[in-house]
């Protein structure tokens, strides 16, 4: 009965920070476009989101789903690792990174970057534990976020 009560308690007192968040206007557009329409921009944006998203989840499946997500921005939907089950929070966004990247200023020498990151991904929602998920999505963040600042 005091599990349940403190689920309840938590998810009533989640609901009711997102709910003053959105309100004060905090909450994400992911289907806003990055400054100039820039599709790769915007999906590193809403990678990296998640990607913190599933460092910070305490619990097992929450941490592997926003890693997932991350997975599917990169990769997009033609990617060989991409899974629907996890979905695709990048939907309209773009393509995925890998495929938006090209033409971007710096895009080749950030490639070997970007794929470090899709790689630790990959193995980040392969591993067995919430330490290993969490580590791995702190290191997907740091790599998208070195994209993102090179490309700018």
């Amino acid at each position: 009965m005091r599990r349940w009560m403190g689920i309840l308690l938590a998810i009533g007192l989640l609901v009711w920070i997102a709910g003053a968040a959105w309100a004060q206007g905090g909450g994400y557009d992911y289907g806003t476009q990055a400054a100039g329409g820039n599709k790769a921009q915007t999906q590193l944006q809403t990678a990296i989101v998640h990607a913190r998203n599933s460092a910070g989840s305490s619990a097992m499946a929450s941490a592997m789903s926003h890693l997932g997500h991350v997975l599917n921005c990169i990769e997009g939907t033609k990617g060989k690792n991409f899974n629907a089950s996890w979905g695709h929070v990048c939907q309209g966004q773009g393509d995925g990174i890998l495929t938006d990247i090209k033409g971007q200023r710096n895009a080749d020498s950030l490639m070997v970057v970007l794929e470090a990151a899709d790689g630790l991904a990959l193995a980040g929602v392969k591993a067995g534990s919430v330490a290993s998920v969490q580590n791995a999505a702190r290191g997907v963040a740091a790599l998208l976020q070195i994209v993102t600042d090179g490309t700018r």
